[in-house]
């Protein structure tokens, strides 16, 4: 009877042992479609589908996605391409390459400059301010034109000919200077549709470096504000656009208008330029006039 009860007991521990394999196996089997996926190995980044020059906003089908290894992922790229679409961007960007945060940054032209040069152009560097320059917001890949204003009536006089008889001061004839209170005032468009390939906002000066600085032994910041700070804008010009844009510095007043980014391809307007005698006959402007008063 013993025996019995001992092979009986053996016989219930080996069938519980098969038991709980079972349950094991058949758990395991069960879960083998559902279980937790792998950890993934790559990701995806935005890659330009094509070439993106300089200037240009970026739509949909100039960029597309690229996987790599979550190791190789660049820190400063994005993921998705809508976070790039209907940006501009601030420097040449190759097929393939991907898109950086540094791709829309004022700073990104710098690199090489030459390198976003057409043939036939070259970079010349003017200074502006918040008033010449719109607020020194040209970014690179702006597009602006260029216009002269003079008002200097020493480099901008007002001259007639002569009364016969008057000892000429040059081969030509004899010249004077008529009422230097008239308005020499001029102004006028010179050079229209050129990119900017590259923008630089100079070092503070030492007063606005102290302006800036902390009081209690602080240290002055690297930059200032860009209240009242000059910029200097790169612009491609052609020789005879750079020639303009020289004498506009050396002799009257430069300022910058900042044009649309859909005139890329738009052609050069006619402009009249102004005077006060076009704003007088052509608008209507009323001219100053003496005004008499009986002294006491």
């Amino acid at each position: 009877m013993k025996r019995s009860n001992r092979l009986i007991l053996l016989i219930g521990l080996f069938l519980a042992v098969v038991a709980f394999v079972g349950v094991i196996l058949l758990t395991n089997n069960g879960n083998s479609g559902t279980g937790t996926p792998a950890a993934p190995t790559t990701t995806a980044i935005v890659v330009a589908a094509q070439d993106i020059p300089l200037g240009t906003t970026i739509t949909a089908p100039m960029v597309t996605t690229k996987d790599v290894p979550i190791a190789d992922k660049p820190a400063d790229s994005f993921a998705l391409p809508a976070a790039v679409i209907g940006k501009i961007v601030r420097t040449d960007v190759t097929s393939g390459g991907y898109i950086s945060t540094s791709t829309f940054s004022d700073t990104a032209s710098l690199v090489d400059v030459s390198q976003l040069l057409d043939s036939g152009l070259g970079a010349v560097s003017v200074q502006v301010d918040q008033v010449t320059g719109v607020g020194t917001l040209i970014k690179p890949g702006d597009r602006v034109d260029v216009v002269l204003s003079m008002n200097d009536a020493a480099k901008n006089p007002i001259v007639v000919a002569a009364p016969k008889g008057t000892q000429p001061t040059t081969s030509v004839g004899a010249f004077e200077l008529i009422n230097p209170l008239l308005n020499s005032t001029t102004v006028k468009v010179l050079v229209q549709n050129v990119q900017v390939v590259g923008t630089i906002l100079p070092p503070p000066t030492a007063q606005q470096g102290a302006a800036q600085g902390t009081t209690g032994g602080g240290t002055a910041p690297a930059a200032t504000t860009l209240n009242g700070q000059a910029q200097i804008v790169i612009l491609a010009l052609t020789a005879q656009q750079a020639e303009l844009v020289r004498f506009t510095q050396l002799d009257g007043n430069l300022s910058l208008v900042l044009r649309s980014p859909k005139d890329k391809d738009a052609p050069a307007v006619k402009t009249t330029g102004i005077t006060l005698r076009q704003l007088v006959d052509n608008y209507g402007v009323i001219p100053p006039k003496i005004i008499l008063t009986v002294q006491p």
